[in-house]
């Protein structure tokens, strides 16, 4: 069971990065840096590999790190080696893997203009993922109702 301290920690990391831009930045910039945080605090130690099929789904977390879902309720966070500044706006991505694993430090995130090593692998807790998307949603509609 996730706890609420838990809850409300990870939407005051969210809207405290999202706050901490600077003055050149976007919107854009700003909503990524948010997603990053709750991905980060939501995902747990990092682990050696992860058994691996197929990419139901990904979240393009920067040109650093990258969420990959293989299920419902199975992702990882990924961070690779180099800045991977494709995996940002790439329509798809691929990840290599041995023997239906992927692990760090040897399989790639592929683009379609390269692919960058992974440097760490971290299972993401998608029932705290999701309930800090749910606050921090809510605190965006607070702000929005008290600024009218």
């Amino acid at each position: 069971m996730i706890s609420m301290f838990r809850i409300a920690a990870l939407a005051a990391a969210s809207l405290a990065l999202a706050g901490c831009s600077s003055l050149g930045s976007t919107a854009a910039t700003e909503r990524e840096a948010a997603s990053l945080a709750r991905y980060e605090a939501a995902a747990g130690e990092p682990v050696g590999s992860f058994r691996f099929f197929r990419i139901d789904g990904y979240t393009a977390l920067g040109d650093h790190a990258v969420a990959v879902w293989t299920g419902a309720r199975q992702a990882y966070l990924l961070t690779v080696e180099e800045p991977c500044p494709a995996l940002r706006w790439s329509l798809s991505i691929g990840v290599t893997s041995s023997m239906s694993r992927v692990y760090a430090d040897f399989d790639r995130v592929q683009t379609r203009d390269g692919s960058c090593r992974i440097r760490s692998i971290r299972p993401i807790d998608v029932a705290a993922l999701r309930e800090s998307e749910k606050v921090a949603r809510q605190a965006k509609v607070e702000i929005v109702e008290r600024e009218s």
